[in-house]
């Protein structure tokens, strides 16, 4: 794959993939003028900002693990790797307060097991507590059902309103323009990109498109012809009180996928309700809570039998129907300086710092220097081979 040297690249969406790869592109240099499209710049209908902020390395594909590794690297330091001129100006609060994942049923604890085995080549402080050890450390959670429970001791969360906006900001301190418009066609000829066409009329000259249009993504595919699986997915997430004085919990999961853990003085919870149909829904649903999630979140912690609900908020998974898992780099064999970094499924904000350096090493590089992220390519959905993560549930 051949390296661009004085080029024009055009990154379609400034989410927080698009802003990560537009950091890491305008921060490599090389003559490399970097153009993002958002046609939203406050974020006020963006995931990022309606995310929960996870960060975690509870995966089975070892490509996932590493690239959340590299979150927790970056994450760790943003104040600092994101500084401008000296000025600290992002501060994402990681909390590493933990990831518990709980599970019951010969199944589910070979399940647990597998990734256990997979995730300490990556990760050691990886461990399987059994019932006891885990009412042990955390004596507000019910274990009476649980057979093992998988404990990632420093996995944790982050504000993802202050990553968007750090990897945004300093993207710009590097040179990259972002430009308040929607891209409306792509021009091509042959297998190259070579025009932008924005709603406003105006025309950019192209070397390179990058596809970071989360939701929107199948929609700027499409114009150049190319068929992506993603769709948008809502997820609703709850914020409650509670009077009960608890110990510090990590963030709780079990095997049916809802979810708890600390936020402020409250805390938050949700389950991604795979059978609920594709497409935007900011409506927010209150009975899905009353019915499905405090029911649960009770059962396995006592004391949240008695919650007061204070809010309620919608945001979207950019889902890739096919597997789950997202679709990164180029479209080989098509239009070949066409890129997507789409379809994480829930998984954008842990990823983002390894997609940005993964594009731009794509692109500026000609080709993957850190984390090979090849199986990630958009070849496995026309191949029809999907790319599954057998790992527990987001």
């Amino acid at each position: 794959m051949a390296t661009l040297k004085s080029s024009r690249i055009v990154i379609v969406g400034g989410g927080i993939i698009g802003s990560s790869v537009a950091c890491a592109l305008a921060g490599a240099g090389a003559g490399v003028e970097v153009v993002v499209i958002e046609p939203d710049p406050t974020y006020e209908w963006a995931a990022t900002p309606r995310a929960t902020g996870t960060i975690r390395r509870t995966f089975t594909l070892a490509e996932k693990i590493e690239m959340s590794n590299f979150a927790h690297e970056v994450y760790s330091d943003f104040s600092a790797l994101t500084a401008i001129n000296g000025e600290e100006i992002a501060d994402v609060q990681f909390n590493k307060g933990g990831f518990l994942y709980m599970a019951w049923g010969t199944e589910e604890v070979a399940k647990m097991i597998r990734a256990r085995d997979i995730i300490e080549e990556h990760y050691p402080l990886i461990d399987l507590l059994d019932a006891k050890e885990i009412s042990a450390l955390y004596p507000s959670i019910c274990t009476d059902d649980v057979d093992v429970g998988l404990f990632a001791p420093d996995d944790g969360w982050i504000d993802p309103a202050s990553a968007l906006h750090g990897f945004a900001k300093k993207a710009k301190s590097f040179g990259a323009q972002y430009v308040k418009d929607r891209v409306v066609d792509i021009k091509t000829s042959g297998r190259l990109v070579t025009e932008v066409v924005l709603e406003s009329g105006e025309k950019l000259k192209a070397d390179a498109v990058v596809n970071c249009a989360n939701c929107w993504a199948a929609d700027v595919g499409s114009m150049v012809g190319m068929k992506l699986p993603v769709r948008p997915l809502r997820r609703m997430t709850y914020y409650f009180d509670v009077r009960a004085n608890l110990e510090k919990l990590p963030l709780t999961r079990d095997i049916n996928g809802v979810s708890v853990r600390p936020e402020g003085a409250g805390y938050i919870t949700g389950v991604t309700n795979y059978e609920e149909q594709y497409g935007f829904n900011w409506n927010l649903d209150y009975d899905w809570f009353d019915q499905t999630i405090w029911p649960a979140i009770a059962a396995r912690i006592p004391a949240f039998e008695a919650v007061k609900l204070e809010s309620c908020w919608s945001g979207h998974y950019d889902m890739n129907t096919f597997d789950k898992t997202a679709i990164i780099g180029p479209w080989t064999g098509g239009i070949e300086n066409f890129y997507v970094a789409a379809g994480f499924s829930g998984h954008g904000l842990q990823q983002a710092p390894a997609v940005g350096r993964g594009i731009k090493e794509l692109i500026i590089d000609g080709g993957y220097q850190t984390i090979d992220l090849s199986r990630f390519g958009y070849q496995r959905i026309l191949d029809e081979s999907p790319l599954l993560d057998e790992g527990p549930k987001s």
